[in-house]
């Protein structure tokens, strides 16, 4: 089990396009049934910024403006105690949205062509997880094992047909800004090539808005620390603020830990790394470990250290998820490690338990 850190990747899209510089007009109309409060909200998050309100009458609204391209949008209810919001792509057009407020999400949008096809692969996710759901519900009330596997296995097919319905989105919508939505949540699931093959394929305009380029960096550290890759040195405070480097190291294996004081799966990981760490640091092995805590957390991140017996150099700029040797690394999960030998190349990724150990024995044992 892991940890999902970085919500950058896989958050709601914060996208705005200037597929075209002109200025065009837009109009954005409706109706929300039982829309709480005074007033309904409209309101974008990107490069351009619009900020607009109406009189909530019966749950109808109307909005008028201009806009150069396409911008992620939001119908905001701020009265409620966590503000409830529609998500929908706006674009010089006229939108309409009808639906309930009990159902918001799933309002109906018209007019908004991205929106619908960013629905579309919307819905085909919603199916499968449907699916998976049911046969996990199955898979926990079959007693007999092999019977078990067999829901397990379907689980496997439908995430695997899942995964090429969002590689085919991502193929055939490639002015779509949810595309990049798409590159992000299969971030995970396919490796360095197939996603840095995705993400050429898209339109060059697309390419060049401000969450394409966030993407972008991140292929490029991801492209980084690719086996066989010199590992990017860093520095960071200790926790005692002095100043360490990853190349203080040099010469010796190292494994580089990622992890959380609060994070359960690598405080289990934890002893598996003491035991590793005595018996193979008089023949040259080092841990390095860099803590996703932040500032308020700086208290537990210390004690986790004694608590555990963590006897190796643990740093943390206390950034918490950006924290920035975990963005130089493409982190998005924790517990993540990265096995470096003496001339500094990665030479393994995420070793835990048992295979930590036997590569260790491999790298140690066979002298």
């Amino acid at each position: 089990m892991k940890i999902l850190i970085i919500l950058k990747l896989t958050s709601i899209l914060l996208f705005c396009s200037s597929l075209g510089m002109a200025q065009q007009n837009y109009s954005v109309k409706g109706k929300i049934t039982n829309w709480p409060g005074d007033f309904i909200f409209l309101e974008t998050n990107g490069n351009v910024s619009i900020k607009d309100s109406v009189k909530n009458v019966d749950g109808s609204f109307e909005f008028k403006g201009t806009i150069n391209g396409v911008s992620n949008a939001f119908l905001v209810n701020k009265a409620a105690n966590e503000p409830a919001y529609k998500f929908f792509f706006l674009a010089p057009a006229d939108i309409h949205i009808e639906g309930s407020y009990e159902d918001l999400s799933n309002a109906k949008v018209s007019g908004s062509k991205f929106t619908t096809e960013y629905q579309e692969i919307q819905n085909i996710h919603n199916v499968k997880k449907n699916k998976v759901d049911s046969l996990y519900n199955l898979a926990d009330l079959e007693k007999n094992k092999d019977k078990s596997q067999i829901y397990f296995n379907e689980i496997e097919k439908l995430n695997k047909i899942d995964l090429e319905a969002s590689k085919d989105f991502i193929s055939n919508k490639t002015n779509n800004p949810a595309v990049i939505y798409e590159l992000s949540s299969i971030s995970l699931k396919v490796d360095y090539p197939s996603l840095q093959s995705l993400f050429d394929k898209l339109d060059p305009e697309l390419k060049e808005s401000k969450q394409a380029l966030d993407f972008k960096t991140y292929l490029t550290n991801l492209g980084n620390i690719q086996i066989g890759k010199l590992a990017p040195n860093f520095s960071q405070p200790d926790s005692s603020s002095k100043i360490i480097q990853l190349s203080d190291f040099k010469g010796k294996y190292v494994l580089l830990d990622f992890w959380a004081s609060w994070c359960v799966p690598c405080r289990r990981e934890n002893p598996n790394l003491l035991q590793a760490y005595k018996q193979y640091k008089d023949k040259g092995f080092e841990i390095f470990g860099v803590s996703i805590d932040t500032k308020d957390e700086d208290w537990r991140w210390k004690r986790a250290i004694q608590n555990d017996g963590l006897i190796w150099t643990q740093v943390s700029d206390l950034k918490g998820p950006e924290n920035d040797a975990a963005k130089l690394y493409a982190i998005q999960v924790i517990p993540s490690n990265y096995l470096i030998d003496p001339s500094g190349k990665i030479i393994a990724t995420n070793l835990m338990g048992e295979e930590l150990n036997k590569k260790l024995q491999e790298i140690f044992e066979t002298k």
